[in-house]
């Protein structure tokens, strides 16, 4: 029997920003470069005016969105390309490869690829927890809250993501080699979406932990009062 050989399949992002479009998602996702600038006593334009007359959720919006703008144009840099991806694939494979271990299978590490007896399984870009992190650390940056709580969360966010995908590459490995009629649809449907659910309840976990921080805070005061 030949070696069966699963590959994830690759999330195709846009390419070849230009610097315009880096320095315009920065521009806007970056409040206090907004403010510096016009502390400075330039001329507001009347496209400042607009944003600012707009609603909290809006502008939490266009925060998210510039944010994720400039991590997917980040992520198709030549370096990312070069250094990151390849990396990042090597990365997850090993984790991998020392939970089957402990699961006493008796895996080969060969770079991106777990071989097994008539089965090698490769870590391809999308088998990652990179844009889940990228969709969370965007959420959680956009959002209106002090520095270091946005840090825990950023930094306890992406410890859960990495941790549950590590889990996601192990069970595609054994619904590849033992249940190759699921793999597909498993691995393009179902874990995509279960990622971004993740993300998101993540997100929604620390939203009501940081609230709840300051209604302490409120309440600390008021009784102070």
């Amino acid at each position: 029997m030949s070696p069966v050989r699963n590959t994830i399949s690759t999330i195709k992002t846009p390419r070849n920003k230009k610097s315009a479009v880096f320095l315009a998602v920065l521009f806007l996702a970056c409040p206090p470069l907004q403010k510096n600038l016009s502390s400075e006593g330039m001329e507001q334009d009347p496209l400042s005016v607009w944003y600012k007359s707009k609603s909290p959720i809006f502008k939490y919006a266009v925060k998210f969105g510039a944010l994720m703008l400039l991590f997917y144009a980040l992520l198709e840099t030549p370096y990312c390309k070069r250094v990151f991806w390849p990396a990042n694939m090597q990365a997850n494979a090993w984790v991998a490869n020392r939970i089957l271990h402990g699961l006493r299978q008796h895996t080969r590490l060969a770079g991106d690829t777990l071989n097994a007896e008539n089965y090698a399984f490769v870590v391809k870009r999308g088998c990652d927890a990179t844009e889940p992190v990228c969709l969370l650390v965007a959420a959680v940056t956009a959002f209106s809250a002090p520095l270091e709580r946005k840090l825990i969360g950023m930094v306890a966010g992406t410890v859960l993501l990495l941790g549950l995908n590590q889990l996601r590459v192990v069970a595609l490995f054994f619904v590849g080699r033992d249940y190759p009629g699921l793999y597909h649809t498993l691995h393009l449907t179902v874990f995509p979406a279960v990622f971004v659910i993740l993300a998101m309840i993540v997100w929604v976990g620390w939203v009501e932990w940081t609230a709840g921080r300051d209604r302490l805070k409120t309440d600390a005061a008021d009784a102070k009062a």
